[in-house]
This record gives structure tokens, sequence and C-alpha cells, in this order.
């Protein structure tokens, strides 16, 4: 196939059969997300995750590999599909037979620039053939060095007939299963749909985060899985908050504390992640000595960490996270909402929104000249939620809405760093009186100090911005 194209030369090849049972639930669960799961014979697992969503990537690789374990599914494998499974069982669904050839294809002037794998599947559902695939995948290692090969097989592999694939793993063109969505949709919100439309989006996007950062906070290499999954967490008490009148009472209330622990335990492992990044880069500041005297507070930090870790870890595999997930994914396809969520969402839901700004509000005009900071946290707590409420309705609402939230997410981002630079100084002052360098934690503590004092002198104009920014009307 590849011999005679203009300007390349095939520079090497080789050739291998393999066989793949390819795993899934009864109603293909991971094949619906984009996932897959196959044991290679001789090979071991090859897992391969969804490639993310409107939230971002996994932040884990796309494409994890286990050892050989036999016919049954490796644990850490099953672990990380947690969120997608929900305690479904994995059984055998696809097996493949793969006649791979693989050619080094270059440019004749350059080198080496890309690899081309031509593989030919058959795929069998017990003893019946579910499908034939002749797939060609062209990998380079460089994008500028291996455009013009990509680009003659480009033309020569659409001379042949090909066609562009949708990147669909095998199980799911091999079992039709792309025509059915996976568990979790975010539907587009309009002005001219339900109130009940718009909250199941709300619910939907952030149920949606949480699953797709799950793996991330299981391998715990990207501090952003946790701060992800926390922000899912704090999004979906912060909507079914703000959305109650419309929701049944009972069961807003149940969810809500049940998010509520998970949230505590995301924010504890979160906290010290922000916590020890943060005196780390304050600590490579200082010089070669007493950075050495820095390491043992960091220490602690990172102890500290570990251990929180390793409770949310036991919570996220126990029986009662799995139910939570279920209940969550319920909720994002079918919200308790009441029927007058039936109503139109742009009269219904902008009026919500608003209850949280008006508590900001008033909770600003009561502060003194010099608030204290246990204020300036609620403040930044208060505006965490009106700007979720802002967000929440945007999809429904003017487009000055979005802007203003934006505004209010500045008030909260400045007070939030204040609030890390307080409990910064508190920590480093609890910890030199543990013994830790009293020099080396002065200079740390000044530096949170004048980080605390630069946010408190900078919210005010941030704020003068939100109320600004309000909208005149939400509808």
């Amino acid at each position: 196939m590849l011999t005679g194209v203009q300007g390349l030369a095939v520079r090497g090849t080789r050739s291998r059969s393999r066989t793949a049972v390819h795993v899934d639930t009864d109603d293909l669960r991971l094949t619906r997300w984009g996932c897959a799961l196959a044991r290679y014979e001789d090979e071991g697992w090859l897992l391969t995750l969804p490639a993310g969503d409107d939230t971002g990537p996994q932040l884990v690789a796309r494409e994890l590999r286990f050892a050989p374990s036999g016919r049954d599914v490796p644990e850490e494998a099953a672990d990380l599909l947690t969120a997608l499974t929900r305690g479904a069982r994995l059984r055998p669904v696809l097996r493949a037979r793969i006649e791979e050839v693989t050619s080094t294809v270059a440019q004749r002037s350059a080198g080496a620039a890309a690899q081309v794998r031509d593989s030919r599947v058959v795929a069998f559902a017990g003893r019946r053939i579910a499908g034939r695939f002749h797939d060609v995948e062209v990998i380079t290692r460089s994008k500028d060095t291996g455009a013009r090969v990509v680009e003659a097989l480009d033309r020569l592999l659409h001379g042949l007939g090909a066609e562009q694939s949708d990147g669909a793993p095998l199980l799911r063109r091999a079992l039709a299963a792309a025509a059915v969505e996976p568990d979790v949709v975010v539907h587009r919100a309009t002005k001219h749909g339900s109130a009940r439309d718009a909250i199941q989006r709300a619910i939907a996007a952030s149920v949606l985060r949480l699953l797709m950062h799950d793996a991330a906070v299981r391998v715990g290499t990207d501090p952003e899985g946790v701060h992800q999954a926390r922000v899912a967490t704090r999004r979906l008490r912060s909507d079914l908050r703000t959305f109650a009148p419309l929701l049944d009472e009972a069961w807003t209330r149940s969810v809500r504390d049940d998010l509520h622990r998970l949230a505590d335990l995301l924010g504890a492992v979160r906290d010290a992640e922000v916590m020890r990044a943060r005196l780390a880069a304050a600590t490579a500041r200082l010089p070669g000595s007493e950075r050495r005297a820095a390491r043992r507070p960091l220490a602690s930090l990172t102890a500290d960490r570990n251990r929180a870790r390793a409770t949310l870890l036991r919570e996220m595999r126990s029986e009662t996270y799995t139910r939570l997930l279920d209940e969550l994914v319920d909720a994002a396809a079918h919200p308790r909402t009441s029927d007058a969520a039936a109503g139109r969402a742009s009269t219904l839901l902008p009026s919500l929104a608003q209850k949280p700004w008006r508590r900001l509000q008033a909770r600003v005009r009561d502060l003194g000249p010099e608030p204290a900071d246990s204020e300036l946290h609620e403040v930044r707590i208060l505006a965490k939620r009106a700007r979720y409420a802002a967000e929440a309705v945007a999809p429904v609402s003017r487009s000055a809405v979005a802007r203003f939230a934006r505004a209010v997410a500045a008030v909260q981002d400045e007070l939030g760093e204040h609030h890390d630079a307080v409990v910064a100084e508190a920590w480093l002052r609890e910890s030199a009186s543990r013994g830790s360098d009293a020099m080396v934690m002065g200079e740390l503590i000044g530096a949170e100090r004048a980080a605390a004092a630069a946010a408190r002198a900078a919210w005010p104009a941030l704020w003068a911005d939100a109320v600004e920014a309000r909208p005149k009307g939400w509808a």
C-alpha cells in the first residue's frame, strides 16, 4: 500500500498477530463513554480512558497498561473505572483477532518521520462475527517534521477510499453502541426551554465533571484532579441551594448532605496540596541554607496531605460513594423538580440567582473600615455562592449575567488569596512553636503577611467592578 508514494520511502516493516478480549458491563457503560478495557494475550491489559470533556482532560494518561494478571480484571484498572461502572460487573463481551503491520515511513531526503500502523480486525461476539475493520493510523513524533509525510499519506489513503475515523473504540463500533449516549449528557439550555431543562443541565455538568476527574483523584499525580472534583461537589451543592424552591425538599437535603461529606474529604486533600505548593514556592526563593531548614515543615505538610488522601480514597472505595455516584447520575437525567419547574427558565430562574447576590451585598455593606480576616473569609464564601448561582442561570439569561459572574469570580479569587495567606501564616506560626527554625519561619511568615495585606488592599476595587457589572435586568 505504501510503495510508490512520491517523495516517500518505507524504511522498515514489522508484522504481528494479536488476540484481544474486551470487557465491559452488561449495558456497555465503558463503551458508551468512549472507554475500553482489553486483555491482550501474552501482553497484559490495556485501559483506554475517555479523552476528557468541557471541564478539561482526564489529567491521567489516556492509555494505561497493566501486567498480565490472568483472566481477572486488574484491581487497579477496576478502581480507576469506578465512576463509570459504579459497581456493575465487568465481563468479556467481545474477542478480536488483529493482524497488524507497522511501517516506518520517511521523506526520501530526510530521516524517519512517521509510523503507519495498518490493522485488519475481525471482532467476534461469541461465535458470531460482530464486525470487520481495516484501520490505518499514522503516528508522528514531531508535528513539524512529520507534516509532509502525513499530508502525502492522507492523499494516498483518501485516494484508496479511506474515511476519517471518529476515534470510536473497536468495541463501540462492533456492538453498534455508537448511537447510545453515556450515562450523563449535558444538553444545551435555552431561554425558551423549561426551568427543569436548565436545572438538569446545571446538575449534569457538575456530575460529569466529578465522573471525569474521579480517575485523576485516584492516581494522585496531578493536584488538579482533586481540585476539579471538589469544584464539582461545591457547584452541585450550590446549584441545589439556588434551585431549592423548584426541587423536592427532602431529596435536595439528602443529596446535599452526602455531597458535603465528600466535599470535606476532597477539601482536606486540596487544602494540604495548596498549602504545600504555596510554601514550597516561597521556600524556593530563600537562600540555600535556609531552604534546607524549611524541609522539615514541608515534610510535615506532605504527611498531612498523604493522611488526608488515604482517608479520601477509603471513602471513594466504599459502597457509600458508589451509591452517591449512582444517585448523582440519576439526578443528572431525572432531577426531582416540582411541577412549577415546567415553567419557562428565563422567567423563573434569574430571580433565584439574584438572592445570593443580595446576601453578598448586604454582608459587604455591614463590614467596618477594617474587617477581620474571618469576615473577609465569609464574604469570599458568599461571593462564591453568588458566582455559581449567576453561572448556573447564565445560559438562560442576558449575556450581561455571564460577564457579571466573571467579575464576582475575581472578587472570590482575590479573597481566596487572602484566606490562603492568612491560613499559611497561622500554620507557620504553629510550626515555629514546635521547634522549626525561627529565622526561616519568620521570613516565610513575613511573606504570607505581605501577601494577605496585598489581597486585602486589592479586593475593594474588584468589588466595585462587580457592583458596576451587575445586570440591570437578568431575564
